[in-house]
């Protein structure tokens, strides 16, 4: 039993960068404007462009956009720092809260603000794989990922890489393609319903993630992944 929440947990981090890169491409082609609910390097870049050239209205959606990504994580540690057993599901049942939301306002209020809404939420959901106060797992990031791959890369050529390492940090990166991709079949075909995918992979996240620190309660909290 106690391996099956280590492979569980284990499998965390593919399953919301999967999550993270639909949400992603499914409010960046709702908005066409360069503004992502997750991938926060790319947001940043964005904010500096616009002030550069003192576009202070479009400057001012990006540093809300990051301020309120910051705000969700804020709360994920929050329910963290709670100390309760189960405060990944928690963090996980907040977030598929945040999305229904964003589900019944998509009909009350521009997809800026909802945007602004999955941004939340999608910083809130990186505190799931939190491991200790100081030590947290990063989702959508891309550029280390990369990074990893061809530091790993480097040293198989001169036979000292670690192909299980590199495997993980592959898959990792084509977790968040393979989101993005999802978020857009979904665009082309089913916009309506755009959200309803994550939705369904968050509560269903969050109900295995009840189950199972219910059934290991003797086991520690955090696990190394």
């Amino acid at each position: 039993m106690l391996n099956e929440r280590r492979f569980f947990l284990s499998l965390m981090p593919y399953l919301l960068l999967f999550i993270a890169g639909t949400v992603d491409a499914v409010g960046f082609l709702h908005l066409k404007d360069g503004v992502f609910a997750s991938f926060m390097s790319g947001n940043s870049t964005h904010m500096g462009m616009m002030l550069s050239y003192h576009d202070c209205p479009q400057a001012a959606i990006y540093i809300a956009i990051l301020g309120i990504f910051i705000i969700g994580s804020m709360s994920g540690e929050l329910i963290a720092l709670s100390g309760r057993r189960f405060y990944r599901g928690v963090v996980m049942a907040s977030v598929s809260v945040v999305l229904i939301f964003a589900i019944i306002m998509e009909s009350y209020l521009p997809f800026l603000a909802i945007n602004f809404i999955l941004c939340y939420g999608m910083g809130m959901q990186n505190i799931a794989l939190r491991l200790t106060i100081e030590k947290s797992i990063p989702l959508t990031y891309a550029t280390g990922y990369l990074v990893n791959i061809g530091r790993l890369l480097a040293l198989a050529i001169v036979g000292q890489g670690d192909r299980k390492r590199l495997m993980q940090y592959l898959c990792l990166w084509g977790s968040l393609i393979s989101g993005a991709m999802n978020g857009g079949f979904i665009m082309q075909t089913i916009p309506q319903y755009s959200l309803f995918p994550a939705l369904a992979l968050t509560s269903f996240i969050a109900v295995t993630l009840f189950y199972i620190e219910y059934t290991h309660r003797s086991t520690p909290m955090d696990t190394e992944l």
